[in-house]
């Protein structure tokens, strides 16, 4: 999931843990280069390993590796489900904090990693045949039910093409440029993801056992706790069991525990994922808010902006390939965690629509980066939060159990939208998609319905009706037909939107577009009617699951008409809005908006008949619609 849907208007109720003691000035150093062995350095530098690529280890990645083998695929921003992890590269380590201070104080240790998992065809996420970026068949089902729903971990994505220059090379050591299947096809060993880890460091305790007296971390208030997935395992053999990890801990952070490394230089350190803790998250707000490098780190603030000191961090839960920290009730940060070089599309877009003046996106705060031997890539976001703010999503489940019309929302939020997308085509590159751009697009679309009929038994009354819609837009694309292309969303659906509740305005969010796909597939231009189509499936999703429908399908009798026809006139208004904003009505193309929209239904049928089998009826019901009435066959 994009996101996973990260909803920044609806705050979770403030935890009692805070940090007692003001954060620490930024202190650290970059991990410096590896020598003949495992080594530490003044004031308790870790050494880390050469670049990436070299094939060399040092003690630090041999020690954290069977930690990390077990704690990562447990995460849900993990891009590997059902893939065993082979080994790890270093890419870079750097303190934040001193990892092995004397005074016992918690440390703070910033990784890049990659991490080497072997194809498995049964892999979650391959699904035969790759997306190929603009034609829109992302994880947009998931991230819809995500809003409000609950979806399941997501898939790892889909395939594309490396990019030219500098940035081929660096993203061949630290990204992941095709999918499982393609790199299997071309015989090819699949390159790794790579990871951005904020580990805490809890020094051994020479007084005994449990955290030390002088451990600033550990004066926290204790507020509530989870047991680890695996708490009967121990951590394969790297150190002691999950219990004993526990035993040591604060209380509040012992479900972020990792383990203790058995060797290395953090050995007998107990490490844990340090966003739970409000002092280290302080210190990435104290990093930013006195900009300069590190080692490899680039912390960097937008000219002009101040970024209040001593705001109490608290992080979100709700999120899947990224993870986020509200500071008060001022700004929110998002935590990058599967890394590719190149600029972000949610810092790029964001700052490209701050130059236009458009304030429909909270403009960039402050981000910090990692240098590489191509394009800096981006590892943090900061920008406002908008504390006043509920996600569409909830909010339109909220209409619709009081059986409110939300036909006025939705005429301003297509008007948002459209506003949004007239500022990226006057800010960004924009295109034309042609009638050799058209045929390679439907040829993928067909692909992945027969790919996705052919795992899914109840899609194949309806293939050859939704094929006609492929075939519809590819006679349009031979005739001659040509369509603009520029900068979008890229996963736009009601959890991307917030509503003030003030005065009704909308904004939009996460403009990361889907994680799983490579950066130059995000960032490249589209047709607007992707975004609109993910909206138009959103409120199919949300009248299923407000009306009562998601688990019986919009034609049993917990799928009441009622929910059905409040779909439709969203729906129709929200074009609606989008025309009145930009002059353009996207029911005015027919063919193409029929095309990307039956391109998404498509992969929500995939998605749920894997992930979520009771929600099924969601989108097959989409599916009847828009193969037709008289559609069934048995192609």
């Amino acid at each position: 999931m994009s996101d996973s849907s990260m909803s920044r208007g609806s705050p979770p109720t403030p935890s009692p843990a805070t940090a007692s003691a003001a954060p620490p000035r930024p202190t650290g150093r970059a991990a410096g280069p590896r020598g003949d062995g495992p080594r530490t350095g003044g004031a308790g530098q870790v050494a880390a390993a050469p670049a990436a690529g070299s094939g060399a280890d040092d003690g630090l990645l041999a020690s954290l590796a069977p930690l990390l083998t077990e704690w990562l695929p447990r995460q849900r921003w993990f891009a590997g489900k059902g893939r065993p992890i082979s080994g790890f590269t270093l890419v870079s380590a750097t303190e934040l904090l001193p990892c092995t201070a004397r005074d016992g104080a918690a440390g703070l240790l910033h990784l890049l990693v990659r991490a080497h998992q072997d194809p498995d065809e049964g892999a979650e996420g391959d699904t035969g045949d790759e997306a190929d970026g603009d034609a829109g068949g992302d994880a947009g089902a998931g991230a819809n039910a995500d809003s409000g729903a609950g979806a399941g971990d997501g898939s790892v994505g889909r395939a594309g093409r490396a990019t030219a220059g500098a940035e081929r090379a660096e993203r061949a050591a630290l990204a992941k440029p095709s999918s499982a299947s393609r790199a299997r096809r071309r015989g090819a060993t699949e390159p790794a993801d790579c990871y951005q880890l904020l580990l805490g460091v809890l020094p051994p305790n020479p007084h005994g056992a449990g955290p030390p007296p002088a451990n600033r971390a550990a004066r926290a208030e204790p507020g509530p706790t989870a047991a680890n997935a695996d708490a009967n395992a121990d951590a394969n053999g790297a150190g002691e069991p999950v219990e004993a990890r526990e035993a040591a801990a604060p209380p509040r952070l012992a479900h972020a525990l990792i383990g203790r490394p058995a060797t290395g230089p953090l050995a007998g350190a107990l490490l844990y994922e340090a966003l739970a803790d409000p002092r280290q998250a302080a210190l990435l707000l104290e990093r930013l808010r006195l900009p300069g490098t590190l080692g490899p780190l680039r912390f960097r603030r937008a000219p002009g902006a101040t970024i209040e000191a001593g705001l109490t961090p608290r992080p979100l839960a709700a999120e899947q390939s990224n993870s986020s920290v509200v500071y008060g009730d001022a700004y929110i940060l998002k935590v990058f965690r599967r890394i590719a070089p190149g600029i972000n599309p949610d810092l790029e877009v964001a700052l490209a629509l701050t130059r236009t003046g458009c304030r429909r996106v909270p403009p960039p705060t402050a981000w910090f980066e990692a240098a590489g031997a191509g394009a800096p890539a981006t590892l943090g976001l900061l920008q406002p939060y908008l504390a006043d703010c509920a996600d569409g999503w909830q909010y339109a489940l909220d209409q619709l159990a009081r059986g409110a019309d939300f036909t006025a929302a939705a005429h301003a939020l297509g008007q948002a939208t459209a506003e949004v997308h007239l500022a990226l085509a006057r800010s960004l590159p924009t295109a034309e998609i042609g009638p050799p751009q058209i045929e390679h697009l439907t040829a993928a679309m067909s692909r992945r319905l027969d790919a996705a009929a052919g795992a899914v038994p109840a899609l194949r009354p309806f293939r050859r009706a939704l094929r006609g819609a492929y075939a519809d837009l590819a006679a349009l694309g031979d005739s001659g037909r040509a369509w603009p292309a520029q900068r979008i969303h890229g996963d736009l659906h009601l959890g991307q939107a917030l509503r003030s509740t003030r005065d009704g305005r909308w904004s939009l969010i996460d403009f990361e577009g889907e994680p799983a796909s490579p950066l130059a597939e995000r960032r490249r231009p589209q047709p607007v009617v992707r975004d609109i189509a993910g909206m138009l499936r959103s409120f199919d999703y949300a009248a299923a699951v407000g009306g009562g429908g998601a688990h019986g399908g919009p034609e049993s009798a917990a799928g009441p008409r009622e929910p059905r026809e409040w779909a439709r006139r969203s729906r129709a208004a929200y074009c609606a809005g989008y025309a009145a904003a930009c002059g353009h009505d996207p029911r005015a193309e027919p063919e193409l908006l029929r095309a990307y929209e039956t391109d998404k239904a498509v992969y929500e049928v995939l998605y749920e008949a894997r992930h979520r089998p009771d929600w099924l009826p969601v989108p097959l019901s989409a599916i009847r619609r828009l193969a037709g009435p008289a559609a069934r066959d048995t192609a």
